[in-house]
């Protein structure tokens, strides 16, 4: 298991948490990086799944992540201004570059072949404003006095709930709950973008192996009653004895 906490000059707090859970090894990955740019600093965080009953999910994790932060830390490189449209591209460039680069993996190792990942990632300015993507069921959420998903399930079951085939409240009991409909690791995979804004919420990103051992009123209720420096750490603890997956954190908010 581990715990991070990080803060961001004095913009920005944030915290991690990742461990496998029941299982016997953990598939999960995540990262929070500081970005130097021409335009200011900036924040990035991530979480990845690697798949459960493929090939070295672990491997797809981590290497997503790491992928997705050297493009996004080269591309920086470059960024004269921080507006959405700006940023997005950004991510959408690490999002394709880690796409690449676990599919290049997969295909050079044959132990590998078959290997994916989902991944959600946030791309913030020091004001707190930026971007949200995401591949798969990794999820993002804003917590203050609501607690708002950011993004969308690429899953069965969420397909399932949008044609009205099933109510919104079975979706995660649901048998086909863990089958994604898209990856990181199969070519041709492409992310959903959201615009995202700090204010006064505290943004979380999260593996699927959290909302499946606490509900969403539940999370809600824990960020809204725990000190920060040690929200991660509760979230974790509270699904740790319920949930059937790895369980990985990450979140930040306003200084």
């Amino acid at each position: 298991m581990e715990t991070v906490r990080k803060g961001f000059g004095n913009t920005i707090v944030s915290c991690s948490r990742t461990e496998r859970g029941i299982r016997e090894r953990n598939e999960d990955a995540c990262g929070i990086f500081s970005i130097p740019s021409p335009a200011g600093p900036l924040f990035l965080l991530a979480v990845a799944d690697g798949l459960g009953g493929h090939p070295a999910g672990e491997v797809a994790s981590a290497l997503a992540v790491r992928a997705l932060s050297e493009s996004v830390s080269l591309g920086a490189k470059a960024l004269v201004v921080q507006d959405g449209s700006s940023l997005r591209q950004l991510l959408a460039t690490g999002f394709s570059h880690a796409n690449a680069r676990v599919c290049q993996y997969a295909e050079e190792d044959p132990a590998c072949l078959g290997m994916g990942t989902t991944l959600v990632a946030a791309l913030l300015s020091e004001r707190g404003e930026g971007v949200c993507g995401n591949v798969g069921d990794s999820r993002a959420y804003l917590v203050g006095n609501t607690l708002r998903r950011i993004t969308r399930d690429h899953s069965e079951v969420q397909d399932l709930v949008e044609r009205g085939l099933i109510p919104a409240d079975a979706a995660e009991m649901h048998p086909l709950k863990n089958i994604v409909t898209r990856i990181i690791g199969r070519k041709g995979d492409e992310p959903d973008f959201y615009p995202v804004s700090l204010d006064g919420d505290c943004l979380l990103l999260c593996s699927d192996g959290l909302p499946d051992g606490i509900s969403e009123g539940e999370i809600h209720a824990i960020v809204t009653t725990t000190d920060f420096l040690g929200l991660c750490e509760a979230l974790v603890a509270a699904a740790r004895g319920r949930s059937r997956d790895n369980i990985t954190v990450v979140a930040a908010r306003r200084a």
